[in-house]
C-alpha cells in the first residue's frame, strides 16, 4: 500500500539493522558520547566511597588486611612455600590483580540490571558503562601499586625495572579479559538473574585454581596445563618471575595477550548483538 495520501502522524517508519556488526560506527558513537565516561566513572567511584570515614583508603586497606591473614596462615601456620621470594611481596602481587580483575567482572556483569532506569529512557552506548567499571578499576590497581607494591618492593630487595615496565601490559590484559567476560554474561543476567548468584561462586573456584596463595612449583604435573592457559595464572607469576629480574617468556605474552584480545572482542560482539532486545528484557 502506497503512503501517499498517509497523513504524516500515521505513517510509520520501520528501521532495520544490518546482518553484521558495524565496528566503525561503533567507535564513532562511543567518541560522541565519550564524556559521558567520565560521568560514569566519577558516579561510581563516588558511590564507592561517599560516607565513608576511609574514602579511598579502603584500596589499600583492603589488599593489606587479604595479605596479612595470607601471611599469617599460610606463610605463618601451613608454611606454603613461596619460592624465594618475600612472603609479603609474593601474595601481594596476587591479590592487588585479583582485585582489579573482581572490580571489573563483578559489576559488568549486573551492568544491565544496575542501570535499568537509566537504559531504559535515554540511548547512549552501553558499553561506556562497562569502560567506566576498568577505568575505576585500573585506578584502584595503579593506587595499591603506586603505594604497596612498589614501597614493600623496594623495602625487600625486589624491585626489578621489569616489575615496572611489564606492569601496564598486565594490567591491560586483566582488563581486557574480565571486562570481556563481564559483557558477555551481561546480557544473559539481564534475562536470567541467577547468574549474577553464580559468577562469585565460579569466581571462588577460579581463584583456588589459580596460583594466588600457593606457588606453581606445588602443583601436580596433571595439572600444569591449566596453569599454562590461565589468565590470572600467567598474570600472577609474570609478576613474581619480574621481582626476581625474569622477563615473562614470549609464549607467555603471546598466550596471555591473546586472550584477552578473544575475551574483549568477543564480549563486544556478543554485548553489541544483544543490545538491541536490551530494553525488551529489562
Amino acid at each position: 500500500m502506497s503512503s501517499e495520501g498517509v497523513p504524516p502522524h500515521l505513517r510509520e517508519t520501520v528501521v532495520r539493522g544490518g546482518g553484521g556488526m558495524d565496528f566503525a560506527a561503533l567507535l564513532r558513537s562511543l567518541w560522541e558520547y565519550r564524556l559521558l565516561l567520565w560521568v560514569f566513572c566519577k558516579r561510581d567511584l563516588k558511590g564507592r566511597y561517599t560516607q565513608t570515614v576511609l574514602g579511598m583508603g579502603w584500596v589499600l586497606l583492603t589488599p593489606l588486611i587479604t595479605v596479612g591473614v595470607f601471611v599469617i596462615v599460610f606463610g605463618v601456620m601451613v608454611k606454603v612455600p613461596t619460592d624465594g621470594l618475600p612472603t609479603i611481596m609474593f601474595y601481594l602481587v596476587a591479590v592487588i590483580p585479583w582485585y582489579a580483575f573482581m572490580n571489573v567482572l563483578n559489576p559488568s556483569v549486573q551492568m544491565i540490571e544496575g542501570n535499568a532506569g537509566l537504559i531504559t529512557k535515554v540511548y547512549f552506548p552501553r558499553l561506556l558503562i562497562g569502560g567506566s567499571y576498568a577505568v575505576g578499576a585500573a585506578v584502584d590497581f595503579l593506587i595499591a601499586y603506586v603505594l604497596l607494591i612498589t614501597p614493600f618492593a623496594i623495602g625487600y630487595g625486589v624491585w626489578t625495572i621489569q616489575l615496572l615496565l611489564i606492569m601496564p601490559f598486565l594490567l591491560l590484559s586483566t582488563l581486557m579479559i574480565g571486562l570481556g567476560v563481564g559483557l558477555i554474561l551481561a546480557p544473559v543476567n539481564a534475562r536470567y538473574r541467577d547468574v549474577k548468584h553464580f559468577v562469585p561462586l565460579g569466581l571462588q573456584l577460579f581463584y583456588y585454581s589459580t596460583p594466588a596463595i600457593y606457588p606453581v612449583s606445588a602443583v601436580p604435573a596433571w595439572a600444569e596445563p591449566w596453569y599454562a592457559v590461565n589468565p590470572l595464572s600467567l598474570v600472577i607469576n609474570s609478576y613474581r618471575a619480574a621481582m626476581v629480574g625474569q622477563w615473562p617468556s614470549a609464549t607467555t605474552l603471546w598466550t596471555l595477550g591473546g586472550m584477552a584480545v578473544v575475551c574483549f572482542v568477543s564480549g563486544v560482539v556478543v554485548f553489541q548483538r544483544q543490545d538491541r532486545q536490551i530494553v525488551d528484557t529489562l
